[in-house]
C-alpha cells in the first residue's frame, strides 16, 4: 500500500506514469494506490514494481547499468524472453535490457558468437541464452577478460567461465519429467521416444535427469532412439511422421526441446494424441494451449521474468563488488488446470 499525505500533495510518479509503464489503465493505478479490491495480484505487482522503478530511478542521477541480452533459441522462446526483457525494464530499478534474439535455426554459432562480442562489449553487462560451441565460449570469455560480467540464463555454458549462471537444475527438470510419464504409464513394458534438437546443455541434462530416474524407479520403460529436431514446428511434425510410420507410436513423448506444436501436430496426424503421454518444457502461450486442449499433458517451466530479474540484479550487484553464487529456480510443473496467465 502506498500511504499518500495527508494533504494530498503528491510528490512522487504520477499515475499516468506508473500506468504508462505498468500497461494498465489509470484506474487501475488508483485502486492500487488506495488498496483497493478488484485488482489482480500479479497486476498490483506489476503496479507496485513500476512505482518502486520510478521512484528510484528519479532519486538516483546515475545512469541505468546498460544490460545486453542475446538470445539463441526458437521463435517462441525467444518471443516469452523478449516479452521477459520488458517487464523487467518496466519494473526493476537501474538497469535498462537491450536485447538481440536470433533463431537457432537461423544462424551460425560462429556469427552469433562475433555478435555476441562486439556488442556484448558495449554494455556494463551480459546475459547469454545459447546453444554449446567453442566459438560462442571463446567470446564470453573475452568479455569476461574485459571486465564484463556474464550472466548464463536457462542453460549453462561453464566452459566458458561464464560469471553466474542463473536458471533451474536442468538435470533435477529432467529427472522430474521421468517421474511424471513414469507414474502416468501402466506398470508394463513400453516405449518412450525422446526429441532433442541442437547441443544446449540445458538439453542434454535434461536427458540425462530423465533416463536416471527411468533405470532407477522404471526399468520396464524403454527409451526409444533419439529424434533430433531443428526446433522448427513444421519440420518437426515432419520428422516425427516419418518416424511413426517406420517405428510406430511410442506411448509417451518427452520434448527436452522446442516445436511442441511440431510434436502435437505430428501426433494429431496419426490420431494419437490422446492416446500418448506428452511432455515438454517452456510455458508459453502455444504449449498453454496445447495443454488447455489436453494433447499435452504437463509442461515442465520456470519463471522467465523473475530469472531474468534476478540476472539484472546479479550484474548490477556484480559491478559494486557483491559476487555471491545465484541459487537454482524453482521447476514448475503446468497442467491444463494450472496454466493461466
Amino acid at each position: 500500500m502506498v500511504d499518500h499525505p495527508p494533504n494530498r500533495t503528491w510528490r512522487g510518479p504520477t499515475v499516468h506514469e506508473i500506468a504508462r509503464l505498468a500497461r494498465v489503465g489509470s484506474a487501475t493505478v488508483d485502486r492500487v494506490l488506495n488498496n483497493r479490491s478488484g485488482v489482480r495480484e500479479r497486476t498490483r505487482a506489476r503496479v507496485l514494481g513500476a512505482l518502486e522503478k520510478l521512484r528510484n530511478d528519479t532519486a538516483d542521477s546515475d545512469v541505468p547499468v546498460q544490460i545486453r541480452l542475446f538470445c539463441d533459441s526458437g521463435e517462441t522462446f525467444n518471443a516469452a524472453i523478449a516479452s521477459a526483457a520488458e517487464e523487467v525494464n518496466r519494473t526493476v530499478a537501474g538497469v535498462e535490457i537491450k536485447g538481440v534474439y536470433v533463431t537457432t535455426s537461423e544462424l551460425e554459432p560462429i556469427s552469433f558468437a562475433r555478435q555476441l562480442e562486439q556488442e556484448g562489449s558495449g554494455g556494463d553487462g551480459v546475459v547469454v541464452i545459447a546453444r554449446e560451441h567453442p566459438a560462442i565460449n571463446r567470446a564470453i570469455r573475452k568479455l569476461q577478460t574485459a571486465g564484463i560480467p556474464v550472466v548464463c540464463l536457462t542453460t549453462d555454458l561453464p566452459s566458458s567461465r561464464r560469471s553466474a549462471y542463473i536458471g533451474n537444475d536442468q538435470y533435477a527438470a529432467g529427472s522430474v519429467a521421468a517421474l511424471l510419464i513414469g507414474n502416468a504409464l501402466p506398470k508394463e513394458r513400453n516405449s518412450i521416444l525422446i526429441v532433442m534438437s541442437v547441443p544446449f546443455r540445458c538439453q542434454q541434462e535434461r536427458e540425462m535427469g530423465f533416463r536416471r530416474v527411468l533405470r532407477s524407479d522404471f526399468p520396464y520403460l524403454k527409451i526409444e532412439e533419439r529424434v533430433i529436431s531443428d526446433d522448427r514446428p513444421e519440420s518437426t511434425c515432419e520428422q516425427l511422421t516419418r518416424y511413426f510410420e517406420v517405428n510406430g507410436h511410442p506411448a509417451a513423448i518427452y520434448n527436452v526441446a522446442g516445436a511442441n506444436r511440431g510434436v502435437a501436430k505430428a501426433l494429431e496426424t496419426a490420431g494419437k494424441a490422446d492416446q500418448t503421454v506428452f511432455v515438454g518444457h517452456e510455458l508459453t502461450n502455444h504449449s498453454r494451449g496445447l495443454l488447455e486442449t489436453g494433447i499435452m499433458d504437463y509442461v515442465i517451466s520456470h519463471d522467465f521474468v523473475s530469472e531474468l530479474a534476478s540476472a539484472a540484479r546479479w550484474i548490477k550487484d556484480n559491478l559494486n563488488g557483491v559476487t555471491a553464487e545465484p541459487s537454482h529456480s524453482q521447476i514448475l510443473v503446468h497442467t491444463r488446470y494450472n496454466c493461466g496467465p
